[in-house]
């Protein structure tokens, strides 16, 4: 319950358009897992508190990767913040002083390791409350048009959905990668699904050739096909361990 209470209240005051999120993947070792979560909810939550208190920060979060899919990390810290200059002067606000510690006594560095920090921008948004949320990598073939639809096209489709009670998906979002970029970088947008539970995110990444018949009119519509013809390159499960806002 107090994960989905962390959920409810980010995304009924986050993930506005514009604003600059930073995803840090980590990898931790098994043995390390409970010390590295207890390190990071129980003091770096602080310090992301004190920095959200200062308008430095607009949110912190730890999630968790649902098994062993994709590459070798399996924590996500996601910091999101109200712009560019904000997201690029955040070295400042990982001072344990603030809360009365010392560095030595909160680190989690010896028992992590980072594997990339990517830098995004969020272009859209359904709000609602999720304990699992489904992470769609893609590296569309027009970016532009992908990001469009989702946002014309998508968006509305699945807002009518959720209120409707036609699905088990709980919320939505779209954020195009600003960093790293290039023709080797990977993927450069990703979606996100919320569920409730994992039963309901683990379902909707099941196949299935009976598709609902309310689908037939936007699949009418879309153009994934030309925009994106590879579809997802990565579908990945993350679960809520803390969010502070």
């Amino acid at each position: 319950m107090k994960n989905l209470f962390y959920f409810t209240a980010l995304f009924s005051v986050l993930f506005l358009q514009g604003q600059v999120s930073t995803f840090m993947y980590v990898s931790v070792s098994p043995e390390n897992q409970a010390e590295f979560e207890r390190l990071e909810t129980t003091y770096w939550a602080k310090i992301a508190k004190k920095a959200i208190e200062d308008k430095k920060l607009i949110a912190w979060g730890l999630m968790k990767k649902v098994g062993m899919a994709g590459d070798d990390s399996n924590y996500i810290f996601v910091n999101i913040y109200e712009d560019f200059h904000t997201a690029s002067n955040a070295g400042s606000i990982w001072n344990p002083a603030v809360i009365g510690m010392n560095y030595q006594e909160v680190s989690t560095d010896n028992i992590k390791v980072v594997k990339a920090i990517d830098y995004y921008q969020i272009e859209g948004t359904i709000q609602g409350p999720s304990k699992f949320n489904v992470h769609n990598y893609a590296r569309p073939k027009n970016l532009g048009g992908f990001v469009e639809e989702n946002l014309t096209l998508w968006k509305p489709f699945i807002d009518k959905n959720i209120k409707l009670k036609r699905t088990k998906q709980t919320n939505w979002g779209i954020a195009t990668r600003i960093y790293p970029s290039g023709s080797d970088a990977g993927y450069t947008v990703f979606t996100r699904d919320g569920y409730q539970s994992l039963e309901d995110a683990m379902e909707a990444l099941s196949f299935s050739s009976d598709y609902p018949t309310y689908l037939d009119e936007v699949m009418s519509k879309s153009k994934m096909s030309e925009y994106a013809p590879q579809g997802f390159q990565q579908r990945i499960i993350y679960e809520s361990i803390k969010w502070v806002n």
